[in-house]
């Protein structure tokens, strides 16, 4: 089988989705043929400015702004039916994966973290709020799937794609009327962060949602939280930890009265040490931490931050 991948260069996280898919073909698909990678671009130069790769060669879409009526038509012409296509992670990577599958008459999954292309291609992903892990059978090509959040990454080789041509991307869609694109407002560094704080429910409320801000900043990290914790308003919404939010890999997560419901946690299994501190003992969080505090956040915090600020 060939595989194809498919990098949105409008997106500013460019070197996470190809770190992601780099890792995720070295995991699944030694085996397989290498095809062409699709760059979604407002310019050649930015594929030749790109000082890694995840195959030899590509071909850039190129279109003044991200419209994906215009990609789809683009990616249309150039999908061959047998052929599977890697989306990255992420909204866009979901929306394009389904559509392109759909107007092909092929098969798409979305979110998938495995992946299997013998007689027939299987791929892997987590259901039922992260509580199960389902195996579904893709039946007809294309094959278009995109990646779970929060995947592997491992760092691409060095070197430029060879561009073996330029698909211009001309005409809007007739039933596309206008469009405007607006920025979602900036997470700060959540997902890079090396030290993060998790606040949950038993925070309590939004002054304790600020002091662990500013705990947070004290220790040089960032503060996200569960979804109890944004739905009540305490922090914005794009600090929402677990499959609906970041999915995090920092070196230490310090959780504060979150219970560890199975889609927060996935938001920071990754993380190499998860220390939990909640009053009730018998707390999900409690069995998957490496150290638990049995108290109330409040003096364990305040007693960090004073060592933090020595």
């Amino acid at each position: 089988m060939r595989y194809h991948c498919i990098i949105d260069a409008y997106s500013k996280d460019i070197i996470r989705q190809m770190e992601e898919l780099y890792a995720f073909k070295s995991a699944f698909l030694q085996e397989a043929e290498e095809g062409v990678s699709y760059v979604l671009c407002r310019d050649s130069t930015v594929v030749e400015g790109l000082d890694r790769r995840i195959s030899g060669s590509a071909a850039a879409i190129i279109a003044e702004d991200y419209c994906p009526e215009a990609v789809l038509e683009a990616l249309g012409k150039e999908t061959a039916l047998e052929d599977l296509y890697l989306f990255g992670s992420g909204i866009s990577g979901n929306e394009l994966s389904v559509r392109l599958a759909a107007r092909m008459k092929g098969s798409s999954v979305t979110a998938v973290h495995g992946l299997e292309c013998k007689e027939q291609v299987t791929v892997k992903k987590m259901v039922y709020a992260s509580h199960m892990e389902g195996t579904f059978r893709m039946k007809k090509g294309p094959y278009c799937i995109s990646l779970a959040k929060g995947m592997d990454r491992q760092e691409p080789e060095k070197g430029t794609f060879h561009i073996i041509k330029e698909i211009r991307c001309t005409d809007v869609p007739g039933f596309v009327v206008s469009r405007k694109t607006f920025a979602n407002a900036s997470a700060g560094g959540l997902d890079e962060a090396k030290v993060v704080i998790a606040a949950g429910r038993g925070i309590r409320n939004r002054e304790n949602a600020d002091y662990l801000q500013e705990t947070a900043e004290v220790l040089g990290g960032e503060l996200g939280v569960s979804r109890p914790a944004a739905m009540n308003a305490w922090v914005p919404m794009n600090r929402l930890i677990g499959v609906s939010g970041a999915m995090l890999q920092p070196d230490i997560c310090i959780t504060a009265g979150v219970s560890g419901a199975a889609a927060f946690y996935a938001g920071i299994e990754k993380s190499k040490f998860i220390v939990a501190i909640n009053t009730d003992e018998q707390a999900p969080i409690m069995k998957k931490a490496d150290v638990v505090v049995a108290d109330d956040f409040v003096p364990v915090i305040k007693a960090l931050r004073e060592l933090a600020e020595q």
